[in-house]
């Protein structure tokens, strides 16, 4: 459904070349990304309802059961997710029991969360039907041009990133680089 707005001219601000776009290529693959993204994580939300959990929820899961345990920097580095919100996520999954929340002797500024025996099972019901959302979203997508995305979606992902240990780190997503 198309938004109107009364009395407004609709002014045609394209500044694609060939007309392919509504935007030149640049803005338009981020308008693109920030909106799918968005629209992802809605249906992400609507796949977790039965558990109860929001996809930040899950995501937090996901981040800490992948590194087995992280400090609450990394967590907000990996799951991308402000660190204002990312402690009110963590705070409720420590009172559903899921996560375990604990500071180091030694660096009292540091907090670590670990995922529990309760998180882990919460974790593992969770992925299953965020792998179906993810796979009917992507239903009938070609793997190639998948592959071709994901390799774009790396690089533009590094040259976001200016430290290249740290864009190494979030391409690998915690493990070793691949190549």
């Amino acid at each position: 459904m198309k938004p109107t707005r009364p009395n407004v001219p609709v002014i045609d601000n394209s500044s694609d070349p060939n007309g392919e776009f509504p935007l030149a290529p640049v803005e338009y693959y981020f308008y693109l990304l920030g909106v799918a993204s968005r629209r992802r994580d809605l249906a992400l939300g609507a796949a977790l309802a039965p558990t109860g959990l929001s996809t930040d929820q899950w995501r937090a899961l996901a981040v800490i059961r992948r590194s087995q345990g992280c400090s609450m920097k990394a967590l907000a580095l990996y799951t991308a997710i402000d660190r204002t919100t990312l402690t009110r996520t963590v705070d409720q999954l420590v009172r559903r029991g899921y996560v375990a929340r604990w500071t180091p002797p030694e660096d009292r500024r540091q907090v670590n969360v670990a995922l529990t025996d309760e998180g882990e099972a919460a974790y593992l019901e969770s992925v299953q039907l965020a792998i179906r959302s993810n796979a009917s979203i992507l239903d009938g997508v070609d793997s190639d041009r998948l592959r071709e995305a994901t390799l774009l979606f790396q690089d533009v992902l590094r040259r976001l990133t200016p430290n290249e240990a740290l864009a190494d780190d979030l391409v690998n997503f915690l493990r070793p680089p691949m190549r």
